[in-house]
């Protein structure tokens, strides 16, 4: 094997093994906190099945946004996480 291909497939399989939910999770780029909808997410949020009971493709209804990883656990441990602080609040 050359060394462009093995460079190529080097980048490809780090690629996939660092873009997944868990990984973006611990690097600071998985998605948005509950906390940006304090008015649909009070404090009844407390377990996976919350959300997944209105963040299911199978589930949601009237535009909630489906969730890319519902067989995943620990939808509250990755998107309940504090907003950062906004200057002049």
């Amino acid at each position: 094997m050359n060394t462009t291909r093995m460079l190529t497939l080097t980048i490809v399989i780090g690629l996939a093994a660092t873009t997944g939910c868990a990984y973006r999770y611990y690097l600071g780029m998985h998605g948005p906190s509950i906390r940006h909808a304090p008015d649909i997410h009070d404090v009844s949020v407390t377990d996976d099945a919350d959300c997944l009971g209105c963040h299911s493709p199978d589930n949601r209804q009237d535009g909630t946004p489906a969730t890319s990883h519902p067989g995943f656990k620990g939808c509250i441990k990755c998107h309940n996480d504090p907003l950062p602080a906004t200057p002049g609040r």
